[in-house]
């Protein structure tokens, strides 16, 4: 089992670049099993699944350019600290 959505990512990335189709079946099945940390990890996972279902749809999978980098994303920015907006001081004029 994942332990989170970037694993996930990696994961069919690699079924996905050896052409393993099988394989590839198997992953995507596998990322609906994610359990969240928190609200950010949620997020990921729900685009994840997102990209999942799209990629089920369209098995054997086309080389959409989309869901590549997509997965790409997520594999890559798994492990660090998500960006925090800031709210903006207002001065007075």
């Amino acid at each position: 089992m994942y332990t989170d959505s970037a694993e996930c990512a990696r994961n069919i990335l690699d079924a996905w670049q050896r052409k393993d189709l099988d394989g590839l079946r198997a992953q995507l099945s596998l990322s609906n099993g994610l359990t969240p940390a928190d609200a950010e990890e949620q997020e990921r996972m729900d685009l994840l699944d997102g990209i999942a279902q799209q990629m089920r749809q369209d098995l054997p999978p086309d080389q959409s350019e989309v869901c590549f980098r997509l997965l790409e994303h997520l594999a890559l920015s798994g492990n660090h600290p998500a960006i925090r907006s800031r709210k903006l001081a207002f001065f007075r004029c």
